[in-house]
């Protein structure tokens, strides 16, 4: 059921106007919804609930008229606020063809913001391009910087920061949007309305923890619709984003969709009440903007890094392309509309908007182009459609400058960018913040993924690996070939064991199938890959190269595009028995060289020829830490965070006291204290004079439960830092 989106006060308003004996059956209804035909006729989408019944919608939806039912309640029915309250829901200032996709940080279920699009006339005839713009909730405000400044983020590849006074290497202009000549724009400070209205928004978001998943209907949501709309209005477009993301993850949970991720839900209602309370201390940084302006980045000779396939909780799906400039500045071209799902499949065989170039994504990530006067986002977004000038061009070899440097940052500093970004609000993250650029042995398997081993590199050892004929990137990080894995194998490295995971489950996408062809066929071999980071020693695999990749694959195989085949793989690498190393497990003295290996478990698959030392040590490294010691229990404050997101009050009636005890036990001091507290405003419940309870305990729930989620993010990325510093000797 394929329906357009529909503007937040609509749905908001058809809710409301139902009786209270509709709105009783309204969740009911909603469900049947889902399985009612759908027809489209141009710009008119008829949904029939029954033989004698039709809804129609006529796009855009923007106001009650645009959406009409046959029956005599209408427009008081419930067939017309069922199929609104199913309906995805209008981006601000977007028209129902190119609504701009929510962000979503969480297992790859939503599109990176980044993504997201709304073009202007002139994008798409070929017009003047002088009004361009980004999406809601998804820009920064600006603030001053200072050449220099430590918060300003760095480029990837070691580049200089955007905004730096060095320019770029090409063309005419700096080589990043909002550079030290630009208009530094100053966020306005709070009015009366925009607090009024985040204080409305919050007592929106506190019903909806306060009631779970389950409490959350129809009538919730249109509240919490209701309080996106004034927010809109009042020009809080960060919060009301971040409310719209709650609507749609709400929705996913009670249809019971697969994609559906608790802790998404988790932290964008932690995203949602942190935007309300800074907005209601005065905190402007909080607003957002609406719209984001493209600003001229002068020429850029771009080389393609790879591309992956989008799917976002909208409804809407496409394709991304990653590119890099000569600086190692990552740059995107994004597709990504209203469609199926399943678009998303074939989205990277489609063609590239921009300007002259006739490439699909495909082959942009494996090409280059060369932009005139290019334009980009501040998060490095680069304006596309016919107006823009630009021309396809040679790439570069993952092996090769500039693209090599991306991966000369050693794991400390990438954890760094990665960290820093996440700490920030969603709508002023860089673009790319949280790739990881790794060179690795792979291991092998268990049941969180591929297993590799990351290992430092020595500046002698990259330049002895140079290809024939080539020198070597000064200081590159170059891959290891099969040789130095052998040489290796005779003493101890550390390593940091990580393991790589699908960012997508969709079987229709090749993710899982790919790793694990590489993880039985492969094992004992080194590559080179791009991953986003995803929790400690966790990765989501992207795209990957390796020196034994066959030349068909164009120099790199992106892992949600392109499927691999056994005669791409060069087998897993065997060892003599004279050089077999005994990898030791971490905290474990090592095995006596006389000893044999134990047996590969089920979760390694047990190919002929895989050393039996890659066998063991990734036999040791099944735990949920890979290679560390015992993390802090911390994850028993987020286990409660999210049961209090998924079933609401009710979650804290049992359980929380032992958990309390456990991380005072542990240490954690500020973690029992904060659950405590949570706790505790989960059970009060006070009434006022006449016998009614209190909304006020709601409220005290919601800030309850925002400190300790505020304080679980920041403990858990230090932690995680902390987790990536371990290292195994291999």
């Amino acid at each position: 059921m394929t329906l357009p989106p529909v503007a937040a006060d609509v749905t908001a308003e058809a809710v409301a106007a139902l009786p209270a004996r509709l709105s009783k059956r309204l969740d009911a209804v909603a469900a049947q919804a889902h399985s009612w035909p759908v027809s489209h006729d141009g710009d008119v989408i008829t949904v029939r609930p029954d033989d004698q019944t039709t809804v129609t919608l006529t796009t855009p939806v923007v106001a009650a008229g645009d959406a009409a039912c046959s029956c005599l309640l209408a427009p008081r029915c419930l067939h017309r606020a069922a199929v609104l309250s199913i309906a995805p829901v209008l981006a601000a200032g977007a028209s129902a063809d190119s609504g701009p996709i929510v962000e979503s940080q969480g297992g790859g279920w939503a599109a990176p913001a980044e993504h997201a699009e709304t073009r202007s006339p002139g994008e798409s005839d070929g017009g003047s391009d002088t009004s361009e713009a980004e999406p809601a909730g998804t820009g920064p405000h600006w603030e001053s910087r200072s050449e220099g400044d430590a918060s300003q983020p760095e480029p990837l590849g070691g580049g200089p920061a955007p905004g730096g006074s060095q320019a770029g290497p090409v063309g005419r202009g700096s080589a990043s949007p909002g550079g030290a000549a630009a208009q530094v724009r100053l966020a306005a400070p709070v009015t009366e309305a925009q607090c009024r209205a985040a204080l409305d928004l919050a007592a929106a978001a506190s019903a909806v923890l306060a009631g779970g998943i389950p409490g959350a209907g129809a009538v919730a949501q249109a509240d919490l619709l209701r309080a996106v709309h004034q927010a809109r209005a009042a020009k809080l477009h960060a919060p009301a984003a971040a409310a719209v993301r709650v609507v749609e993850h709400l929705r996913a949970a009670r249809r019971e969709d697969p994609a559906f991720r608790l802790a998404t839900l988790t932290d964008d209602l932690r995203e949602l009440l942190a935007c309300c309370h800074r907005l209601a201390g005065g905190d402007a940084t909080a607003i957002g903007v609406a719209r984001r302006d493209y600003e001229p980045v002068g020429d850029l000779r771009l080389h393609g890094l790879f591309c992956e396939p989008i799917r976002a909780a909208t409804g809407h799906a496409g394709a991304a392309t990653y590119l890099a400039d000569t600086r190692g500045r990552i740059w995107t071209v994004s597709d990504v509309k209203p469609a199926d799902p399943a678009v998303a499949v074939s989205a990277a065989r489609a063609s590239v908007d921009l300007g002259e170039v006739r490439l699909s994504h495909h082959e942009l990530s494996r090409g280059g182009l060369l932009a005139v006067n290019a334009h980009a986002s501040v998060t490095g977004r680069l304006s596309h459609g016919r107006a823009r000038q630009a021309v396809s061009a040679s790439g570069s070899s993952w092996f090769d400058a500039p693209l090599d440097a991306l991966w000369h940052p050693g794991l400390p500093a990438q954890i760094d960018r990665w960290l820093t970004g996440a700490a920030m609000p969603a709508h002023e993250r860089p673009a790319a913040h949280d790739l990881a650029f790794l060179d690795g042995i792979i291991l092998g398997a268990d049941r969180r993924g591929l297993l590799l081993a990351v290992t430092p590199h020595d500046p002698a050892a990259s330049v002895a690996a140079a290809p024939p004929g080539q020198p070597a990137a000064s200081g590159g990080n170059t891959a290891p070939t099969e040789k130095d894995t052998a040489a290796q194998s005779t003493s101890a490295v550390p390593a940091t064991i990580v393991a790589v995971a699908a960012p997508l489950d969709d079987p229709a996408l090749p993710y899982v199938t790919n790793l694990r062809i590489l993880a039985v066929h492969a094992a004992g071999h080194p590559i080179r890959l791009v991953g986003r980071f995803t929790g400690p020693r966790r990765v989501a695999g992207l795209a990957f190269t390796a020196k034994w990749l066959p030349a068909r694959h164009g120099g790199h195989v992106d892992l949600g595009t392109g499927p691999l085949a056994r005669a791409d793989l060069p087998g897993t690498l065997p060892t003599p028995a004279d050089q077999a190393s005994v990898l030791p497990k971490p905290g474990i003295p090592p095995r006596p060289a006389d000893q044999p290996s134990t047996p590969p478990t089920p979760g390694i698959p047990p190919t002929p020829g895989m050393p039996l030392a890659l066998i063991s040590l990734a036999d040791d490294l099944t735990g949920d830490q890979i290679g560390a010691p015992p993390a802090p229990p911390l994850h028993l404050l987020r286990h409660q965070l999210e049961r209090v997101a998924s079933a609401g009050r009710p979650a804290l009636l049992t359980g929380v006291g032992d958990d309390a005890r456990r991380l005072a036990d542990a240490h954690l001091s500020a973690a029992a204290a904060v659950l405590s507290a949570l706790g505790a405003a989960g059970v009060r419940r006070t009434r006022d004079v006449f016998g009614r309870l209190d909304p006020h305990d709601v409220q005290q729930l919601a800030r309850a439960w925002l400190t300790a989620a505020v304080y679980e993010q920041a403990a858990a990325h230090e932690l995680t830092r902390i987790a990536w510093a371990e290292t195994t000797e291999v």
